[in-house]
């Protein structure tokens, strides 16, 4: 049945700028309709997806899965750390005992802190760069070992 003009007329709501508007009407069984449909076809590749994975699974590994290795669990593999972030202590350890040199300091006296000033440790750098420290001395060679009833040979200048 055709609607009168009257009766398209009585939806149209004109607002206070004369702007019009239709009103809004849902028709709610097709969005409810439309989700229920969508989740049951969600709900069978749920399903399938599932079973593609047990029937793969069976014949990838048709005697289970295969055993815990060994070395799991240990600390390091090779060269490379096993632990969680949180559970390594390691680094906290070493910076511990950075931190606990820094606050002891130095100084003549044991307990007293004398952080050197920054002028003071750069001179005492460059002083140790210009003047090394003296090569150790050289080793005397051993001397020949003779056979007995033998005179050693006399040393050569």
């Amino acid at each position: 049945m055709k609607k009168t003009q009257s009766e398209l007329e009585s939806r149209v709501i004109v607002g206070p700028h004369g702007v019009a508007a239709e009103e809004d009407h849902l028709v709610m069984g097709k969005v409810v309709g439309i989700g229920v449909g969508s989740l049951a076809i969600f709900a069978v590749g749920i399903v399938w997806a599932w079973w593609i994975q047990v029937r793969t699974m069976a014949d990838i590994q048709p005697d289970g899965p295969p055993p815990r290795p060994a070395a799991m669990g240990q600390y390091e593999i090779g060269i490379v750390n096993q632990r969680q972030f949180q559970q390594d202590w390691h680094a906290e350890d070493k910076i511990g005992g950075q931190d606990q040199a820094l606050r002891a300091g130095w100084g003549d006296q044991p307990g007293v802190k004398q952080h050197p000033t920054l002028d003071a440790a750069m001179k005492t750098v460059i002083e140790q760069k210009r003047n090394p420290p003296p090569a150790p001395a050289p080793e005397p060679t051993p001397a020949p070992e003779t056979a007995p009833g033998q005179t050693p040979p006399a040393p050569q200048q």
